[in-house]
């Protein structure tokens, strides 16, 4: 551990009398987003097999971006922004309250009331942002944020927009074109914000790069906001491209903004100074982020396989990456993150086979099948993750 990545760790450690809970919330979210995973990855095995008789791509989408990938950022988000603020843990009932609302959310759409669905996910982001508020502005919190967390606001708004157009559009109070933008602003739009903001943080802390400095510290960090506050209206720009008709340059700007926010924001252009398995599975998604949008914009017709490279390879990757990091950082498995935990290795390989599976399934003739295989080795791979890491993460 680099002395900068010791020091910020021991000056941000909550007090003993805390509940573990509350101080490391990832404990309870981890988990959580894992199994709602696998409700949302688990529809396609469930048909493929012929347990069930339809198939909802727009379950299977929303459940994985509003349940699984929320309750990873959730866990994130509540254990960092205290430490990094030096101010107070969640408190039970805003945790009961987030972790409610991720369940009514993936009940809402197993059941299909998306209006339901999307209430309980815009309630999310307004527990989030009254939860991030009150320790950015409190008088009493010991630090500010990195310049680059102006994209999570931005992400919200995303989110917020994006729920209340999914839910128009389904009770037929809009155009169902805005339905889909809205689809496409909380599928693409609030995670690669939260990528590229988060990521700024996280990746140098796991490459053993200094942290950044907080907004405020220096008029440089508030150059550097504005450019990341940039970077997030250019997203939302290009997402409003593609909506617009734009089906190739869309993807491809939003794709040149994150490869630049990650690249010098998240110092991802240079290999992680640690070795380490999680580290790389990072980095490897890091750069599927970008590569999966070119590959939509350049084959348009091939363009829902294709961003499942965003969406496995990327977003997925990046999710149980940053997990791990997290979970042996405070779990006091230093030693194992320099190394090649099993686990950590299974799930970096399943999670390609499933990609690999989900990319060849429309070039076959076999689609269903490629789609049943592609769900049964991720959750393999991710239940591998869960055996390994779940026990240390619920004991005290």
């Amino acid at each position: 551990m680099t002395l900068p990545e010791n020091v910020e760790r021991a000056a941000l450690s909550p007090p003993a009398a805390i509940s573990r809970w509350r101080s490391e919330p990832f404990r309870l979210f981890f988990p959580l987003g894992v199994l709602f995973a696998w409700i949302g990855v688990g529809h396609w095995l469930l048909y493929t097999t012929g347990a069930t008789a339809t198939y909802s791509c727009r379950f299977h989408g929303l459940v994985q971006m509003q349940a699984f990938m929320m309750a990873f950022a959730v866990g994130f988000l509540l254990t960092a922004l205290p430490r990094r603020t030096q101010s107070p843990p969640v408190g039970r009932m805003e945790m009961a309250a987030l972790a409610a609302a991720l369940v009514v959310t993936t009940g809402a759409a197993i059941i299909e009331s998306w209006v339901l669905a999307e209430i309980a996910y815009a309630t999310l982001f307004v527990l989030l942002i009254q939860f991030a508020l009150r320790r950015f502005l409190a008088s009493t919190a010991g630090r500010r944020p990195p310049a680059a967390f102006v994209l999570l606001p931005i992400a919200a708004a995303q989110g917020l927009a994006g729920a209340a157009l999914i839910a128009a559009a389904d009770a037929n109070a809009v155009l169902p074109s805005s339905g889909h933008l809205g689809a496409l602003l909380v599928e693409q739009g609030v995670f690669l914000c939260l990528a590229v903001g988060i990521g700024s943080l996280v990746l140098p802390l796991i490459g053993g790069a200094p942290p950044p400095p907080d907004l405020g510290s220096a008029p440089r960090e508030a150059w550097k906001a504005l450019a990341y506050a940039a970077a997030g209206v250019a997203i939302f720009a290009s997402l409003l491209l593609e909506q617009l008709g734009f089906e190739r340059s869309g993807p491809l700007f939003r794709a040149m903004v994150v490869a630049i926010g990650l690249g010098f924001g998240g110092g991802a252009l240079r290999l992680p100074g640690k070795p380490g398995a999680h580290r790389k599975l990072v980095w490897l998604a890091v750069w599927l982020m970008p590569v999966g949008l070119i590959a939509s914009a350049i084959w348009p017709d091939y363009r829902v396989p294709a961003l499942h490279i965003l969406y496995i390879g990327g977003f997925s990757m990046m999710a149980f990456g940053v997990g791990s990091h997290v979970a042996m950082s405070h779990l006091n498995m230093e030693q194992l993150a320099l190394g090649r935990p099993p686990a950590v290795i299974i799930l970096g390989a399943a999670f390609v086979i499933a990609l690999c599976a989900r990319l060849a399934a429309d070039a076959s003739d076999t689609y269903f099948i490629h789609v049943g295989w592609a769900a049964a080795v991720w959750i393999l791979g991710s239940a591998v993750w869960l055996a390994f890491f779940g026990p240390k993460l619920l004991r005290s």
